[in-house]
C-alpha cells in the first residue's frame, strides 16, 4: 500500500515538473534573446510565407489520408462484423 502511494506521488510530481518545465515562454528565462527584444526581430526566426503554405498543404494532405484510412478500417471492420 505504501509503495503504491509513493509511486503515485513520484509519478504525479514528475508529470507536474515535466509540464511546467516544458512550457515555452514562461518563467524568468526567455529563449533566443538577451532581454532586449532581439530574439523576436531576427529575420532567421520568422518563417517564410511559402514555408507556411507548404506546411499547411502537407498537414491537410496528411489529415485527408488519415480520414480515408480510418474510413477503410471502419468499412473492413463492418465487413468482418468486428466491433
Amino acid at each position: 500500500m505504501l509503495n503504491r502511494l509513493a509511486l503515485l506521488l513520484c509519478t504525479s510530481v514528475f508529470i507536474f515538473l515535466a509540464a511546467c518545465g516544458g512550457s515555452k515562454g514562461s518563467g524568468a528565462q526567455s529563449s533566443g534573446g538577451t532581454g532586449k527584444g532581439e530574439g523576436l526581430t531576427k529575420q532567421d526566426d520568422v518563417p517564410k510565407v511559402d514555408e507556411l503554405k507548404k506546411a499547411h498543404e502537407e498537414a491537410v494532405s496528411i489529415t485527408e489520408e488519415n480520414h480515408n484510412l480510418a474510413r477503410e478500417i471502419f468499412d473492413l471492420q463492418n465487413k468482418l462484423n468486428v466491433e
